[in-house]
């Protein structure tokens, strides 16, 4: 073995790497024979592909590396992220100041501290950036802050009675910050509500499940996700509620990391992850699952389900499977100890009805906003849980509240 042949590794090396690498080499002599070593100094910006492709070590195999994949890991080694980078075809004039002084507002309070005004906000969080002499929006900004709907913040959120039959849904495309109240406001209307009566003055409520716990989840959903995929797909089954959100794990983090709340990982967006801890929606990156995985424990419920699945990440959150049975109100003045559930639509259908006790479906379905046939549903279920009656005709009779509700 000749300086021909290690000079010709050296060129191999050199021509089927890019960024490509140089390797020190050395030559040990141990009992009379060459020991030839080859020592490669980590690269600062990554990844380095081989044979113009990109491989990552994961676990025990060599997985190759998507587009997305790539362009996060060499982000990464950056220091900085996709919702960093600016969008030129847009200008500060197309974000929403009202949305602007919103989230400055709950970071003053979160904080404590005084934001001078919209424009300095944007720019002492990197949210615009200046170029060739003009100040442009980063993907961050817009993300939050955009005056029109953006398609790439679609979340599908949908009511299904099973795995194939949709009886609900809505697509939602507003910022990111407003994204969390729509989706939690979906999810209370449709999960169960539990009021239980213990002889005190006052009652107990317990939804079906832990409202920070989904909350989190459903945050961690929305700032963690790559939008430079597809649409988010949020499904709600009468035992369960699944989150699937597009795009892969980082390269250095599992699901056991995750559940751990591990600190060495990431945010996928650091900026949007920036604004959300400061604005109070998260306490500090990584801890926030881990959390929501203990309150879900201590109200008795299963471990979510959490993997890998089609290109993206899917929570599965499972429901206790105790069905309380309800009582009606005529019941509650002799029983110590009752309960029943009703669904935050079905509390407002029966709200309406309190005020006004001769109320049309039609009129419920205006007022409230939903579909005749919805009311026609919930009001049949209603009748058949024993929470409303009616009394006299269709024409002339009223409904009849058989449950207390809130003042």
């Amino acid at each position: 073995m000749g300086k021909e042949t290690i000079q010709k590794w050296l060129t191999d090396i050199k021509n089927k790497t890019s960024p490509y690498i140089t390797p020190e080499i050395s030559v040990l002599e141990i009992e009379n024979k060459k020991i030839i070593t080859l020592e490669v100094i980590e690269f600062p910006i990554k990844p380095v592909s081989f044979k113009g492709r990109y491989y990552i070590r994961t676990k025990n195999r060599d997985h190759h590396m998507g587009l997305s994949e790539v362009a996060e890991m060499y982000l990464r080694t950056r220091n900085t992220s996709w919702d960093y980078l600016v969008e030129e075809s847009k200008t500060i004039n197309d974000l929403d100041e009202n949305k602007i002084l919103k989230v400055m507002k709950m970071i003053e309070k979160n904080l404590e501290i005084d934001l001078e005004n919209p424009l300095s906000f944007l720019r002492k969080y990197s949210l615009i950036v200046e170029k060739n002499g003009k100040e442009y929006p980063t993907n961050a900004a817009l993300l939050l802050f955009s005056k029109k709907e953006l398609n790439m913040t679609d979340i599908q959120i949908g009511l299904f009675q099973d795995e194939i039959t949709i009886k609900k849904s809505i697509v939602i495309r507003d910022d990111l910050i407003l994204q969390v109240e729509i989706v939690m406001d979906f999810i209370k209307s449709y999960i169960l509500k539990e009021y239980i009566f213990n002889g005190k003055a006052q009652r107990i409520e317990k939804w079906q499940y832990p409202l920070k716990s989904l909350r989190e989840f459903v945050i961690n959903a929305i700032v963690h996700r790559d939008y430079r995929e597809e649409h988010s797909q949020f499904q709600i089954f009468p035992d369960k509620i699944v989150l699937w959100n597009s795009g892969k794990l980082p390269y250095d983090l599992t699901i056991e990391d995750i559940k751990k709340g591990n600190q060495k990982s990431h945010p996928r967006n650091k900026l949007i992850a920036e604004i959300f801890r400061d604005a109070g929606f998260i306490e500090r990156y990584g801890s926030g699952i881990k959390r929501a995985i203990m309150e879900l424990k201590m109200n008795n419920l299963a471990e979510p389900d959490i993997k890998e699945i089609s290109g993206g990440l899917e929570v599965t959150i499972y429901s206790s499977k105790t069905a309380l049975k309800t009582t009606p109100k005529t019941a509650l003045k002799t029983t110590p100890k009752t309960s029943y559930q009703i669904t935050n639509l079905e509390r407002k259908i029966l709200i309406k009805i309190n005020e006004n006790s001769k109320i049309t479906r039609k009129e419920l379905a205006k007022e409230l906003n939903i579909s005749l046939n919805t009311i026609k549903e919930y009001i049949a279920k209603m009748k058949k849980k024993n929470l409303l009656t009616r009394i006299g005709s269709s024409r002339n009779g009223y409904w009849k509240v058989e449950v207390e509700l809130d003042d």
